[in-house]
């Protein structure tokens, strides 16, 4: 067996230990089981896992730290949990490409996020960051980071310095200003800023010839305090409806 889901069973409090006899699976999906609470250490045991998926379990707070020997594990989600803290060690899970943490309760993630240098997407919207941790920092081929519905204040300029960045989305956050190193995200497609508090833009533009959308309605931001530059742009639209 290479696929096994284990859904939607309103009564499952934790799943049982013998998890660890299916040695072949490469996909896991435990979604949508209301009262399941915890997971037993031997999930660690899947030395084929690369798909993890653990969504939507309501009750569930905590990841056992066996997780992290997850080694050929390349997709890992934990939307829609009650998580507060992630493992430790989980920079030992250096084959991740993508990390879904949607609609949890973090408010940091370890340092050793920082060791997950294959990792291409990572979503922590509807969290409880009030800033984006530098451990992310040294993570050069990210392509996708989403920060929305959280408490962030201000982008750090490491962020203008992920080459590989084509999709950053931060709406609904406190955010008051873009710095111009804006322009050095050359790959850049996305930037969705609605519903924060920047009350000017005023960026050059004109080295992002990839850019396709920036999102900056709910801003309190005056058609006066709206200027770019864009000569390189051919088809990239600006949505800015503040009223």
């Amino acid at each position: 067996m290479t696929n096994l889901s284990i859904s939607d069973d309103e009564e499952i409090a934790e799943l049982p230990r013998c998890i660890e006899q299916f040695v072949n699976l490469e996909t896991l999906i435990i979604a949508f089981n209301p009262k399941l609470k915890k997971l037993p250490e031997s999930i660690g045991n899947l030395p084929k896992l690369k798909t993890l998926k653990i969504i939507d379990n309501e009750s569930l707070i905590k990841i056992p730290n066996s997780i992290v020997n997850l080694k050929s594990l390349e997709s890992l989600s934990l939307d829609r949990s009650k998580i507060e803290n992630l493992p430790d060690n989980i920079g030992l899970m250096t084959n991740l490409k993508d990390l879904y943490l949607t609609e949890n309760q973090l408010r940091a993630l370890p340092n050793s996020v920082s060791n997950l240098t294959n990792l291409e997407d990572l979503y922590l919207d509807n969290n409880q960051f009030e800033e984006i941790p530098n451990s992310i920092k040294n993570l050069k081929k990210l392509k996708r980071i989403n920060f929305n519905n959280n408490k962030i204040k201000n982008i750090p300029t490491f962020i203008y310095d992920l080459p590989n960045l084509w999709g950053l989305f931060l709406e609904n956050n406190q955010i008051e200003n873009i710095a111009p190193q804006l322009n050095n995200l050359k790959n850049l497609r996305v930037l969705a800023l609605e519903n924060n508090k920047i009350s000017t833009f005023s960026i050059d533009l004109s080295n992002l010839s990839s850019l396709e959308s920036i999102v900056l309605d709910k801003n309190p931001i005056k058609d006066k305090d709206l200027q770019f530059s864009r000569s390189k742009l051919s088809s990239g639209k600006i949505y800015c409806n503040n009223k």
